[in-house]
């Protein structure tokens, strides 16, 4: 009888693929990445609720739309996050949640930034949670739908500075 396990990779064993602590290291770079990627999750959970009560008729579709939308526009952002914070782990690798000087020179307030961005798709979160809410009281959510598209669109403005940042600065640091 062939062993369940025997297709996993046995420790030491070399792989094409890095795993999340090579590729996005353990410290404020991996952290970053993870608060945005649980983000999203929260996010797409609150999406397919409300996608479940406007099926059952309980709220306007377009409203609706609009939220579950934004999980699309998210998932696109993950890909961008994920080679922003690997970029960063590789080129300036910091082990803790602090910035030492020489890297935060190098970085400038790319930190904030991205945790803004997660902060921003958090706001997300509430705001579909909101109409989560006002669509089981019965109540118009358009405002809080058009909340989590303002806020979403916030994100990827803050990941486009973010990338402006690494990319400006890679240059410098390129060899």
């Amino acid at each position: 009888m062939k062993n369940i396990f025997s297709g996993l990779r046995k420790p030491g064993g070399s792989s094409s693929r890095k795993g999340p602590d090579q590729q996005f290291g353990t410290g404020l770079w991996r952290h970053n990445r993870d608060r945005f990627i649980r983000a999203v999750d929260r996010y797409y959970t609150t999406s397919v609720a409300i996608h479940e009560l406007t099926a059952e008729g309980r709220g306007p579709s377009a409203d609706a739309n609009t939220i579950i939308d934004g999980t699309q526009r998210l998932n696109d952002l993950v890909p961008v996050v994920d080679e922003i914070t690997a970029w960063l782990n590789t080129h300036h690798p910091v082990s803790g949640q602090v910035v030492p000087g020489h890297t935060r020179n190098a970085v400038g307030d790319t930190p904030e930034l991205l945790t803004r961005a997660s902060s921003k798709v958090a706001e997300a979160v509430l705001a579909a949670s909101m109409a989560r809410t006002e669509i089981i009281a019965g109540r118009q959510f358009g405002p809080s739908a058009k909340a989590t598209e303002r806020f979403i669109a916030d994100a990827a403005q803050l990941l486009e500075h973010v990338q402006e940042n690494v990319d400006g600065r890679g240059n410098h640091d390129a060899t």
